[in-house]
């Protein structure tokens, strides 16, 4: 007697590239951005500078990547030439 298994959906990486990196993107994005507003704005100016600009880098990776892909592609090419 033969049993065939038919899985529901095919195991591959969607799974983690569609849920698992964006919530773990967005939880830097948070950290990031709360470390920032954290800082006082007298000390730490460059810090708090740094740590907006990797929470908005982030959101950029996270919420439009054909564009961020696209734009660090572009950057790459203008340093190598």
């Amino acid at each position: 007697m033969s049993h065939d298994v038919i899985l529901a959906a095919a195991i591959t990486g969607a799974g983690l590239k569609g849920f698992v990196l964006p919530l773990c993107a967005a939880v830097l994005m948070c950290s990031c951005a709360i470390k920032a507003v954290g800082l006082s704005w007298s000390e730490d100016f460059n810090k708090k500078l740094s740590f907006g600009g990797s929470a908005i880098f982030s959101a950029i990776f996270v919420f439009i990547p054909e564009t961020a892909v696209t734009l660090v592609t572009d950057i790459a090419k203008a340093v190598s030439t």
